[in-house]
């Protein structure tokens, strides 16, 4: 999350949990210097989406995301009409907030197929969303058009527009810089390196799984991606090239 407040306006980027809406909401009324006048979404997952329609419904928030995010959250006849984008960007989108602009950059085919990052102008600082998991093993959505390979180019292009300086907002994880985004770049790399070795060579899924991706990165692993199912989720992308 990443709250951006001017005398004019106050912007939040991403939601989390609907049962977590009435403590966000009662952070924005200590922070903010003007009522909620945007919510941006990252992407269309529940932990980011979750309390979009308390935001819309109570706060009066506009809700921006890509456009994939609205279709998707649209087929989902469960989730609160009130809580769908009603401002859809393409591959940019700009927002002014008085003193501050913004400006969203979506990254296809990366996490998932409606990546936005959020950067504020002229403050060298990004929300990247789950572009960014910290020093874990990443969440990359193969069956919501996510991808290897758009991950790590999402991570190549935005490192190559940070400077040492840059404050990044990780969708999971606490404020990083570029040294740590580039760490990840590097993991997912090496790894996925190995797990191509390994299918060139013969072995099945469950060998590789078996093996493991030893002690460099047994550290990296977490509850939600642990290192099998990196592993998997490597191999599978690796299958549908």
């Amino acid at each position: 999350m990443m709250l951006v407040a001017t005398p004019q306006h106050t912007l939040l980027v991403d939601a989390q949990f609907a049962r977590m809406a009435e403590a966000i909401s009662g952070k924005i009324s200590e922070l903010g210097q003007a009522p909620l006048s945007y919510l941006v979404n990252t992407h269309f997952h529940g932990d980011h989406v979750g309390a979009n329609a308390y935001m819309n419904e109570t706060l009066g928030a506009t809700i921006v995301a890509h456009r994939n995010v609205r279709t998707r959250l649209a087929a989902d006849s469960e989730f609160p009409r009130a809580g769908l984008p009603t401002v859809l960007g393409h591959n940019s989108l700009q927002i002014n907030l008085g003193e501050y602009s913004l400006t969203l950059e979506h990254y296809p085919t990366a996490h998932t197929d409606g990546d936005m990052v959020v950067w504020v102008e002229g403050a060298n600082i990004v929300h990247v969303g789950d572009l960014f998991f910290v020093d874990r093993f990443p969440f990359v959505d193969l069956n919501s058009g996510g991808t290897v390979q758009g991950y790590i180019n999402a991570i190549a292009a935005l490192t190559a527009k940070m400077d040492d300086d840059t404050q990044i907002v990780p969708g999971h994880g606490p404020l990083m810089n570029k040294a740590g985004y580039l760490r990840l770049h590097d993991m997912i790399i090496e790894t996925r390196e190995q797990v191509r070795a390994w299918h060139a060579a013969g072995a099945d899924v469950d060998t590789m799984v078996a093996t493991g991706l030893g002690e460099q990165w047994a550290d990296w692993s977490w509850n939600f991606i642990n290192e099998e199912r990196w592993i998997r989720t490597l191999y599978n992308d690796h299958l549908a090239q």
